[in-house]
């Protein structure tokens, strides 16, 4: 053999190590970056739909109010997805106590007036924060300025977030 045979066979087989080590590279690259995209885009739609939900039930509360038809105690227990008859493809009912909530879906827990929420692409490498959001149900009392009006209290539903020591004693 050559040496110049055997230059050429080492300079191939670093040039092939090379482009598979590039290759390798850019396709763990690629992945990072299509996770955070995805994840971005499921806090966002998450967003949307959290504040929608909210102007949605501050607009029933207001044509309530204007029919002064106020509805009951029971009313604010109730499920705002079925409240609000619209419910989206990633709403999966009601939530039984004890249940692990499933990634991507949206829940009503009916013990604690509570809407949760566990997103798909959570940061699973630094595990920080929660990985399930959950939001309150609550019943913001407004009493009438003047006395003309009905004298009842008049309220509006909000969605208010759980704070992470409440989650841990309730085990999420």
């Amino acid at each position: 053999m050559s040496p110049d045979y055997e230059a050429d066979y080492w300079v191939r087989r670093s040039r092939l190590f090379g482009w598979g080590l590039t290759l390798i590279m850019a396709t763990g690259l690629l992945l990072a970056l299509g996770w955070k995209i995805a994840e971005v885009s499921e806090e966002r739609a998450m967003q949307a739909t959290r504040e929608n939900l909210a102007a949605s039930l501050t607009h029933m509360a207001a044509e309530q109010m204007a029919k002064d038809q106020l509805p009951d105690a029971a009313w604010r227990q109730r499920n705002p997805f079925v409240l609000l008859r619209w419910q989206q493809d990633d709403y999966c009912g009601e939530l039984a106590v004890g249940d692990e909530p499933e990634a991507g879906c949206w829940y009503w827990l009916p013990q604690q007036a509570w809407v949760l929420y566990r997103p798909r692409f959570a940061d699973g490498w630094t595990r920080e924060g929660s990985e399930v959001r959950v939001w309150r149900l609550l019943a913001v009392p407004d009493v009438m300025s003047t006395a003309s009006q009905s004298v009842r209290n008049a309220f509006a539903l909000e969605l208010e977030a759980v704070p992470a020591v409440e989650l841990a004693a309730q085990g999420f």
